[in-house]
């Protein structure tokens, strides 16, 4: 079984009140820092990560990046992180 050290972005989602007094979700994407198991050791301070390169080709690199570890793992409640939490494969 390979281990999912290191790390990699992670979607995520936030919860908000509405003006009706309905709760909607809104998703991006932070980064996660995992330990050799696979399991959570710290992430990003803020739920919402921009893009960026210090040339366009980087960008595209960082965007496709983001998109492949987007597809391989559920989202998750950024409220609810916690230290060692594991995340759920889609495929």
């Amino acid at each position: 079984m390979s281990k999912d050290g290191g790390w990699r972005y992670q979607a995520v989602y936030t919860s908000h009140d509405n003006d009706v007094g309905g709760n909607f979700f809104a998703f991006s994407i932070c980064e996660v820092y995992l330990d050799k198991e696979g399991k959570l050791e710290f992430w990003t301070e803020n739920p919402k990560m921009e893009p960026s390169g210090e040339t366009y080709d980087e960008l595209i690199y960082t965007l496709e990046m983001m998109m492949n570890d987007v597809r391989k793992w559920k989202p998750v409640l950024f409220d609810k992180m916690q230290v060692c939490m594991t995340f759920e494969r889609i495929y």
